[in-house]
């Protein structure tokens, strides 16, 4: 492959000789540690001057225009979520965006007749400012709703008068909010918070999660409910169950165990239902009975029943099978479980018994969950005593959709189907296994136009995860979809560390096993190879967050194996990463570098560590947000100047700066489609490839 050339050199970073830390007794230097100040002025300065080489070189990209065009198509569809009913005749609000709409508006129908109301339009505020959450009372004359700024995280939870539009004077105390759940009478409503700003010890401003309750218009400060008093790396989620009867507190050791325990209303008793246990538990309250879908003995997943007035009393309803149970929604009397079946999904519908009644049939192999901060999101939605079953349903190549499923007919009907100008029929996904270094097989989706030919030549965006139990599953991208009309191949490998096969999956590539994800992502690149789709230079290798350290770690150890790579908001550091923000939490996934034999293993893949100047990597760009809460900004900040400076024989390597910009991406939809451009143009660049979709 001939690489690329810069239209100018980019400026070099200075180097700190001293820069540096011992560790279990060896020297790391860390010469761009300066770097770590991001809002410094010399930091500031060189951040800017990488990022105009690199616009020189994206924003020159032949056919940029014509990429643009084509994920602003894909990417700009309405988008509805289901209707949630709130008040009295019918009231439902639900969150909508247009086609043109740049941010989703909440919106209400008083009636099923009505014409929407707008209720809050987050395109009013300023461009930075974000719509986290928006949760009506329960009688439909209130909305209690987060707004954060540059990103989803630091949001403040304010009280709106659905009526009037003003702002209630309520304040919420703590910092940080989310997870809203209301009181039934809408007294009031139960959040998470961090402690205000002098409650936790210096340092420890992002710990200490807890549960508040708020009643609305009283001037007392917030009541802290329910929270860990020992271990500050824990963070809640609530919900209230459908009856009005609890409160559902939930307790997190990061992703890979929860707590669970219900606060009766009534009296403020707390009963557990799931503590002390290594496992993931998701609870619903229904009627008298309190069903616990977990991991717990059964890496695959079950369902479990217990009576409300013995909550920890469980008895399987649902035993563990070939599939892996992730969720279980109580909705129209009866219950709704979504299984993973080789990484894609499968409902199936049972009575409340267990009793398994039938198989709900799929639009096409794709995904119904998603994966929230909260671990995995049911998109099976309505209530128990309802008659209205929402099914949210994607895949590769259709968008986010909603469908409305009809159990006495026993069919599934679209409610909203989005037009992305992507015709699916156009396209094939299928589904190939490959042999892993250690010979574990290893699963990984491929997507083509039907007509694409295996003639050795196609361009692969290659994506991978493998971390924190999150499963790659059939989801859409406007990025994905412009990538197809670019007559491109999409593969995505299911490496070890994700949950697409249970509890035992993910914990193959935890702590000191994290060797098994790096390994699973690059013998995916040569099967590509191997099978005949592509040569090594004609893969593009992406990743996000941990998808992001996968990515670098993989081109660094095999960079004869990938054309080009682009990292988005990773972890590179892995030496220092639990000096940053919450992340110390992160231990119980990456192992921790204080312990010897964890700090050892950590130092021998961490990106930041093992640049070797005398080995070609492939073409890289990394993007950090600069506003991210989640990975540290100046990670790729530090990796650019090192691999500038120290890897002569490769690149060339490119800052790609996310501005007004969190973990999640940015905070328009305009922003979001140029992040997707400037990817797409990278990859066509690197790879030399056209950018005019076919």
């Amino acid at each position: 492959m001939n690489r690329p050339d810069l239209p100018e050199n980019p400026p070099p970073a200075r180097r700190d000789p001293d820069g540096g830390f011992t560790l279990h007794g060896r020297r790391f230097d860390d010469p761009y540690v300066w770097m770590e100040q991001t809002d410094d002025a010399e930091t500031a300065a060189w951040t800017a001057a990488q990022e105009a080489v690199t616009r020189a070189v994206l924003d020159g990209v032949p056919g940029r225009a014509g990429l643009r065009a084509a994920v602003a198509r894909a990417a700009r569809c309405t988008r509805p979520s289901p209707p949630v009913p709130a008040g009295p005749d019918g009231r439902t609000f639900l969150q909508r965006a247009g086609a043109d709409a740049e941010k989703p508006v909440l919106v209400m129908r008083r009636s099923a007749d009505a014409p929407l109301e707008t209720v809050l339009d987050p395109g009013t505020w300023p461009a930075s400012d974000v719509l986290v959450c928006a949760v009506p009372s329960p009688d439909g004359t209130l909305v209690a709703f987060g707004r954060a700024r540059g990103g989803s995280h630091g949001a403040v939870v304010r009280v709106l008068d659905v009526e009037t539009g003003a702002l209630l004077p309520d304040r919420l105390r703590g910092t940080d909010h989310g997870s809203v759940a209301w009181r039934p009478d809408s007294s009031g409503f139960f959040y998470t918070a961090c402690p205000e700003p002098g409650e936790a010890p210096p340092g420890e401003e992002a710990y200490w999660h807890a549960v508040y309750e708020h009643r609305i218009g009283s001037g007392a400060p917030a009541r802290r409910v329910f929270g860990d008093d020992h271990d500050k790396d824990r963070w809640c989620t609530v919900e209230t169950s459908e009856c009005g009867r609890f409160a559902v507190l939930t307790s997190w050791d990061f992703v890979n165990a929860n707590d669970v325990t219900l606060l009766r209303l009534a009296d403020g008793a707390l009963l557990p239902v799931a503590t002390g246990m290594r496992s993931v538990n998701q609870v619903q309250v229904i009627g008298d009975s309190v069903l616990v879908r977990t991991d717990l003995d059964a890496p695959r997943g079950r369902l479990c029943v217990a009576p409300v007035s013995n909550p920890a009393s469980w008895r399987t309803l649902v035993p563990e099978g070939p599939d892996t149970l992730q969720t279980v929604t109580g909705v129209g009397g009866r219950l709704y479980a979504v299984h993973a079946r080789a990484a894609s999904h499968r409902v199936s519908v049972h009575a409340l018994d267990g009793t398994r009644l039938r198989e709900l049939v799929l639009p096409s192999l794709g995904s119904v969950n998603r994966n929230e901060g909260a671990g995995v999101v049911s998109g099976i939605s309505g209530s128990w005593h309802g008659d209205d079953v929402w099914v949210a349903f994607t895949s590769f190549v259709q968008p986010p959709s909603l469908y409305r499923y009809d159990y006495a007919r026993d069919r599934l009907e679209p409610y909203h189907v989005p037009d992305a100008g992507l015709d699916p029929s156009a396209y094939t996904t299928r589904q190939v296994w490959y042999e892993s270094a250690d010979g574990t097989p290893v699963s990984m989706f491929i997507v083509h136009g039907v007509d694409v030919p295996r003639d050795g030549r196609r361009p692969v965006r290659l994506s991978g995860y493998g971390g924190f139990n999150i499963s790659v599953e059939p989801r859409f991208s406007a990025a994905g979809a412009a990538w197809l009309q670019l007559g491109g191949v999409l593969a995505h490998a299911n490496v070890r560390g994700g949950g697409e096969y249970g509890r035992a999956w993910h914990e193959a590539a935890v702590g000191t096993r994290r060797q098994n994800a790096f390994d699973d992502y690059v013998a995916a690149a040569r099967h590509l190879v191997a099978d005949g789709w592509t040569t090594p230079a004609g893969i593009a290798s992406r990743g996000n967050s941990n998808g992001g350290l996968l990515v670098t770690v993989a081109a660094l150890q095999a960079p004869d194996a990938f054309g080009a790579v682009y990292s988005r908001v990773p972890l590179l550091d892995m030496l220092r990463f639990p000096a940053f923000g919450h992340l110390d939490s992160a231990t119980v996934e990456y192992g921790s570098p204080d312990d010897p034999v964890e700090g050892a293993y950590l130092a021998g893949y961490s990106p930041y560590h093992n640049v070797r100047p005398d080995r070609p990597y492939p073409v890289m760009a990394f993007a950090p947000a600069l506003n991210d809460r989640n990975a540290p900004p100046h990670d790729p900040l530090k990796m650019v100047a090192l691999l500038q400076s120290g890897a002569p024989r490769g690149g060339p390597y490119l800052l790609v700066p996310l501005r007004d910009s969190g973990h999640g991406g940015g905070t328009t939809l305009s922003a979001l489609v140029e992040q997707d451009v400037d990817e797409l143009s990278f990859f066509c660049w690197a790879l030399g490839i056209p950018a005019s979709p076919v």
